[in-house]
């Protein structure tokens, strides 16, 4: 390479004459710092201000919420879009809930037993609020019920009545049997029992009619002629088959007495039933279905009304949790508050049991059961009527939970399914509740990444959410608006019952707010934001038992949440103060150059300076970018680096081939590095290590770059221009320390007031360039050079010293000139001829230079 000698005697481009109107043109004053808030037109405190109750800047967010609402048609739900913090879900709540007042309360709904299918519940609509009425009527019904059955079953025309059918079948039995006796006497038997079983035997003849008759033994039997012995025998057959026939008789009397006794039963428990459920039903008439439901409910009373007042039997006796069986209740599924509106449900755990219920399940001595007192309501059974709002993110962490509400939504039923059965297949015992007519406007809530990311996976997603409601970060800072941010600031401080903010607080709030937006005309719409600042400030004059809010209570707010978020920031200051992070503010040097950068982690942001160098060498014009060779480099760095390279050859390379490669890397960067914003400190850097030239390390520089050098507007300025700011604080001003930023950052510019004060008292600057040009006039502290007929750039120019060095390197790879070898050492009378042969090699080596250069502006 060709070496210059460094020079020495470097001047501030801040006194050059020669770049006197660069310098002029790109510096900021103190005014276009920042935006001034105009306190002529603040309120004087919140007293006098009255609180928004409205979407503040979300017009259109406003306008797509209230068409999704007014369109009662399938598939009209809404997805609310916006970054986390704007204050999504209290301003839709807000607006739900006025246009939920003016809507029609839905009905209530409960599960009954199905007396014809248990495994299939029947569900019954009703008027708002009168689920939990017709719950009470009815279990007050049962117990009114059984109390009178049991009185009536225990009284004594019951047993009477009972007594007497009993003896009534008795004396008929009691007489069949002494006929059949006295038959069985005329023939010499006797009517035994044996062994719990009744037979004829034979007897003997009684000479006496009082006298016993005496059964005859085996021996008296066998004594006879056999002509008697077959008689007997025949006898006793004749009269064991009228046994049994009579015994038949007898069993059949039986069985009429049960009958009788049951329909004793069932007519005195219809006597009690059925007025009792009349009055349910004239109660409430007007709900359908229910004539159907009370007739099986009185008929099942009626006939099991032995076993309900037994109460052996588990499915008539009285449940853990209640003393009306299971088969007899009533499960309130939903229900309203009368003439209460709409409902406006948020559930922020949206599971799949939570959205759509479920079906529990009781173990009991090892088995396992269910029944429909045990159906659990969801989120959607709540809302049903009304209004849906969830968090798509929390709902997309739950398995099954979206497909559960998409199949809901387009089916516009609610069905409970057993998500075990789903999952495994398993058959444990389950019941299909009776599906209900499900009329719902869901909201959902989620980031713009959150929703692009559904978008992409879900393609059902534009036909069950035909709505999309976009949220914007910002709102135009006009006077009107203006009004309209501090009305905000009145609604937080009457609705939190906090202290009056004074003039100064609220011009302190909008300044930051326009902070946060990092836009002098913009004002920031995170509410959370806003929100914790009002209260943290509050919460500052509360410990100074300040009557009012000021804005010193706004700054300490400001101060103690930069101290709290300030632990990797106080890290690298404390690698900076220790000399382990290289940074310079002062001197020269070749191709080094104070980048700007942007850390981002969680909820802290904060600007650094990075040192930034690059190497430059005779090859074939190719640059490395180190970042992205060891993978550290993101895709819009890879992409500034093309630019910059595209740069080099239209303004160098026009009439020859680059002949140098390069080596570009971030000093101690272990992280990765992403965006453009280095583009124009990079190619600075580069600039300088081929002229030789060094730059003010007093300057830091940020910006990105195109192909025609024009400077381009980059992310994250305030911060960029407060690091290094911090970093200069921190190693001692020297009255020429600033940075350089791109012109259509001005607007964006909200610097704290201890940067503006600096700038005020020139011991800080801040110049805004718009083309490459004027950002190296600044580094260098030299003109950057024109062009002149020749194709010449102006002498000692930067661009000039660029072509120097260029065209050397062509006339190297040329082969005209070789590089110089070391010379070995000579007596000391042969200096004076070796310092005549160099003298004569370097006009030799010029010539060359200027004769190809020449040759090539022929050609073209």
């Amino acid at each position: 390479m060709k070496n210059s000698p460094l020079k020495t005697n470097q001047v501030s481009a801040l006194t050059n004459k020669e770049i006197l109107h660069t310098i002029q043109h790109t510096k900021l004053n103190v005014a276009q710092l920042t935006h001034f808030a105009d306190l002529d037109k603040i309120p004087a405190s919140t007293r006098r201000i009255k609180a928004l109750n409205d979407f503040l800047g979300q017009d259109r967010a406003k306008a797509s919420v209230e068409a999704g609402l007014s369109l009662p048609y399938s598939g009209y739900n809404i997805f609310a879009v916006g970054t986390a913090g704007l204050g999504k879900r209290t301003m839709i709540k807000r607006l739900l809930a006025q246009h939920a007042k003016t809507l029609p309360t839905p009905s209530d709904w409960v599960y009954v037993n199905n007396f014809h299918d248990a495994r299939q519940p029947s569900a019954l609509e009703l008027e708002a609020g009168q689920a939990p009425k017709f719950q009470k009527a009815m279990h007050d019904m049962w117990g009114a019920i059984l109390q009178q059955l049991e009185r009536r079953f225990s009284a004594d025309t019951y047993h009477k009545q009972i007594e007497m059918i009993r003896g009534q079948v008795s004396q008929l039995q009691q007489e069949a049997l002494l006929e059949l006796t006295q038959e069985g006497e005329a023939l010499s038997l006797k009517l035994v029992s044996k062994n719990e079983e009744h037979i004829f035997v034979p007897v003997h003849d009684s000479s006496s009619e009082k006298a016993q008759p005496q059964e005859m033994s085996q021996s008296d039997i066998d004594a006879l002629n056999p002509k008697d012995r077959m008689k007997i025998a025949s006898n006793i057959s004749y009269m064991d088959k009228k046994l049994q026939r009579l015994g038949s008789t007898l069993g059949g009397m039986e069985d009429v007495a049960r009958d009788k006794v049951i329909d004793l039963n069932h007519d005195i428990a219809k006597q009690v039933v059925e007025p009792k459920v009349q009055n349910i039903y004239k109660r409430f008439e007007n709900v359908e279905h229910l004539a159907n439901y009370l007739k099986a409910y009185a008929k099942d009373i009626i006939e099991h009304v032995e076993l309900i007042l037994d109460r052996e039997e588990e499915d008539f006796s009285p449940t853990t949790f209640n003393r009306v069986p299971a088969r007899y209740q009533v499960n309130v599924i939903t229900t309203h508050k009368a003439n209460s509106g709409a409902p406006v449900i948020f559930e922020d755990f949206p599971t799949h049991y939570n959205l759509l219920g479920h079906v529990e399940q009781l173990t009991q001595m090892g088995t396992i059961t269910t029944d429909f007192t045990l159906i659990r309501s969801g989120a959607l059974h709540r809302a049903n009527g009304g209004f849906l709002i969830l968090e798509a993110e929390q709902m997309l962490e739950q398995a099954y939970a979206w497909q559960g509400l998409k199949r809901a939504l387009k089916s516009g039923k609610l069905k409970l399914s057993s998500l075990e059965h789903m999952l495994t297949l398993t058959g444990s015992i389950s019941i299909e509740p009776q599906s209900i007519p499900l009329t719902v406007k869901v909201i959902l809530l989620a980031e713009p990444q959150i929703y692009y990311e559904i978008l992409d996976y879900e393609p059902e997603l534009g036909s069950v959410f035909k709505i999309r409601a976009d949220f914007t970060d910002t709102l135009p800072r006009t006077e009107a608006n203006e009004q309209a941010y501090m009305q905000l600031i009145a609604d937080y401080v009457q609705r939190d019952k906090l202290r009056p903010f004074d003039r100064s607080a609220l011009a302190a709030l909008l300044t930051d707010s326009s902070r946060q937006a990092e836009d002098q005309k913009s004002l920031s719409l995170h509410a959370s934001t806003l929100g914790d600042l009002i209260r943290e400030a509050h919460h500052h004059a509360l410990l100074q038992d300040a009557n009012t809010v000021t804005a010193e209570h706004i700054n300490m707010a400001l101060q103690h949440r930069q101290y709290r978020l300030g632990y990797l920031r106080e890290l690298y200051w404390q690698d900076l103060s220790r000399g382990t992070q290289l940074i310079e503010t002062s001197g020269y040097r070749l191709g080094q150059i104070n980048a700007l950068s942007v850390i981002h982690y969680a909820d802290v942001e904060f600007g650094l300076p990075s040192r930034l160098t690059a190497s430059v060498y005779q090859g074939g014009g190719d640059i490395l970018d180190i970042e992205r060779s060891v993978e550290l480099g993101g895709s819009l760095h890879a992409k500034g680096v093309l630019l910059m390279s595209s740069f080099l050859k239209a303004h160098f390379g026009r009439t020859q081939t680059l002949h140098f490669s390069a080596a570009l890397a971030f000093e101690q960067s272990y992280g990765e590095v992403d965006g453009d914003s280095a583009t124009v400190a990079e190619l600075s850097a580069l600039i300088s290590a081929i002229s030789q030239i060094p730059i003010d390390q007093s300057w830091a520089i940020t910006g990105s770059m195109n192909q025609l050098g024009q400077v381009q507007p980059i992310g994250g300025v305030n911060a960029k221009i407060e690091g290094f700011f911090d970093a200069c604080k921190l190693q001692g001003f020297s009255g020429s320390q600033g940075v350089i930023i791109p012109r259509q950052n001005m607007q964006h510019l909200m610097l704290r007031q201890e940067v503006i004060d600096a700038v005020n008292e020139d011991k800080f600057h801040i110049h805004a360039i718009d083309t490459i040009d004027q950002a190296l006039e600044i580094l260098m502290s030299r003109p950057v050079g024109t062009l002149d007929k020749d194709g010449q750039y102006s002498k000692d120019s930067i661009f000039a010293a660029v072509m120097e060095q260029l065209n050397y390197w062509q006339a190297v790879e040329d082969g005209e000139i070789e590089e110089p070898k070391k010379a070995k050492k000579k007596k000391p009378k042969d200096d004076k001829a070796k310092k005549e042969k160099v003298a004569e090699t370097k006009v030799t080596k010029n010539k060359m230079i200027s004769r190809k250069q020449k040759s090539k502006m022929k050609k073209k």
